[in-house]
């Protein structure tokens, strides 16, 4: 059975170690990071957004890492294969670049240097993602995006601990439907339609240098309602919970362990994947394999993230069968030293 926690709580005891590992649907640990008992320069934060225009792709971070920060924007379309990107970096922010210590409650995070600026504004009922850049090579860049925020919309967070006890992963992932906004690096232009979707990645953490996971997740406005999930696996001990979780009508559902079929050798074969229960069964055909592999000095952050179409079935506890047919989405396989 997994662990899930109901009631507000703090994260971490005062020897920095997780007080209840588990999983909620809404923001139910505060972040008390003065308990940390680590190297400052092993602590994690991020802020990250995917979203889906059509056959494009956009993703935003925001992320310090304490010895680099990296603030990134990039646009792609997954059957063309165009590509754009932005990307500039700070070493040893430190605790320069302040990141918000809950996902669900307003914030502002806004960044700037030599033709940038970049931010991510969390209102009540909106989250606007922006950024203004001049590249050499592209011409201006110019990002201005309004996701809507549902307050009431469940989503997957999880506490997951390591073997060290004073490492830990806090994480928040939510789908989101609907926005408007748009999108331009150089004559490129993109927007935001009354299908497009995204998904936030929220992280805070001191993690192991050496890290491998995998992590899928996608959403799709199908007949009946919004569909949405969220699958991982690899890292940490998640013997208190997993994060794999599927989402109807703004509601989540739980799911245990998977069970993966994928050929590592070659990744755009399919992808298989089933819970044990049988709630959840899906089978990714990729059309893309993006492939990320960034070395900085001591660092090195190598991906596999691959795009392509979801077919299958979720039910839910009172036996209704839901079907999704063709949902881009994607998942990924990473490998990082950092």
């Amino acid at each position: 059975m997994e662990n899930r926690i109901e009631r507000k709580m703090d994260l971490l005891d005062e020897q920095g170690v997780i007080l209840n590992p588990g999983y909620a649907t809404k923001m139910m640990y505060n972040y008390n990071k003065e308990n940390i008992k680590a190297n400052p320069l092993a602590l994690k934060e991020w802020d990250f957004y995917q979203i889906y225009i059509g056959d494009y792709v956009l993703k935003m971070t925001i992320g310090n890492i304490s010895y680099i920060a990296n603030f990134a924007a990039e646009l792609f379309n997954v059957v063309t294969k165009e590509s754009y990107s932005f990307s500039k970096m700070k070493i040893l922010p430190l605790k320069s670049i302040v990141m918000p210590n809950d996902p669900e409650q307003p914030s502002h995070i806004c960044v700037a240097g030599k033709d940038y600026t970049m931010s991510f504004e969390v209102g009540e009922v909106y989250r606007c993602l922006k950024l203004k850049a001049r590249d050499k090579k592209i011409g201006d860049i110019d990002i201005d995006v309004r996701l809507n925020n549902d307050v009431a919309n469940e989503k997957m967070v999880i506490a997951t601990p390591f073997e060290h006890q004073t490492k830990f992963y806090l994480n928040c992932k939510e789908n989101y439907f609907g926005g408007e906004g748009t999108i331009q690096f150089g004559q490129r232009r993109v927007e935001l339609d009354a299908n497009s979707t995204a998904v936030l990645d929220w992280g805070r953490g001191v993690w192991p240098f050496s890290q491998e996971w995998f992590w899928g997740n996608g959403s799709a406005i199908i007949e009946g309602g919004n569909f949405g999930f969220n699958i991982g696996w690899g890292f940490g001990d998640l013997k208190n919970a997993s994060e794999n979780m599927f989402f109807w009508k703004g509601k989540a559902y739980k799911l245990g362990r998977l069970d993966v079929e994928v050929e590592i050798t070659d990744y755009l074969k399919p992808w298989k994947f089933r819970d044990q229960e049988g709630k959840f069964d899906f089978v990714l055909t990729p059309i893309y394999d993006q492939i990320t592999d960034t070395k900085v000095a001591f660092i090195q952050m190598y991906c596999h993230q691959l795009f392509g179409y979801y077919d299958g079935f979720v039910i839910l506890p009172d036996g209704e069968k839901i079907v999704v047919n063709k949902m881009m989405a994607f998942c990924e396989h990473a490998k990082n030293k950092w």
